[in-house]
């Protein structure tokens, strides 16, 4: 699974990603390379308009072809997020989008990142905290819980944040038999009329 960066970046410049892909084996690296190479986004000439511009970006190395996708947004602000389990236990995934950018990004999947139960007030790691997004736009947070009792029928909801230049948010929601909450740090990034 990978993530990152861990920040909004401004573009204003060039940016270099380096890629450095490794395979491991639980904690265990095992040494074996399946990607190496540097990719450079140009921010001086991406476009600087009100409409959210996807780019990507491909690197094919030795044994593998990394695919980066990334978004132009004006009047940037960054969103980090927490979400704590307040009672119960969550059993679900977790995803985080921003508008006109699709996909959705899975933060959290109970499968892959252990179910959570509550002991006292739990904060439930994430893959990812961060998201850049336009201050006239909406941070959404969607949450997905199978039925209980082998029940194939997934419930869903989700919670939306509207921006701001600074400060923070929370909200609370329950999900099944889940109470959580979830608080949104805002903090301005690139803001140019």
């Amino acid at each position: 699974i990978l993530t990152g960066p861990g920040r909004g970046l401004v573009l204003l410049d060039f940016i270099y990603l380096e890629i450095d892909l490794k395979i491991k084996l639980g904690e265990e690296p095992l040494g074996e390379q399946i990607s190496k190479g540097l990719l450079m986004i140009d921010g001086r000439v991406l476009p600087r308009d009100e409409k959210v511009a996807v780019g990507q970006q491909t690197l094919e190395s030795w044994f593998s072809i990394v695919d980066v996708r990334y978004a132009t947004l004006l009047h940037a602000v960054e969103g980090t997020f927490e979400i704590k389990l307040l009672e119960g236990r969550f059993c679900g995934k977790i995803k985080a989008g921003i508008e006109g950018i699709q996909p959705r990004i899975v933060v959290y999947n109970s499968k892959e990142d252990g179910v959570v139960p509550s002991e006292g007030r739990t904060d439930i790691t994430l893959r990812r905290r961060v998201m850049t997004l336009r201050l006239d736009g909406m941070l959404t947070l969607g949450f997905a819980v199978r039925g209980l009792g082998g029940a194939a029928a997934t419930r869903q909801w989700k919670v939306e944040f509207t921006p701001r230049h600074r400060g923070e948010d929370k909200k609370e929601i329950s999900c099944g038999i889940a109470r959580l909450q979830v608080k949104v740090f805002w903090s301005m990034l690139d803001y140019r009329p």
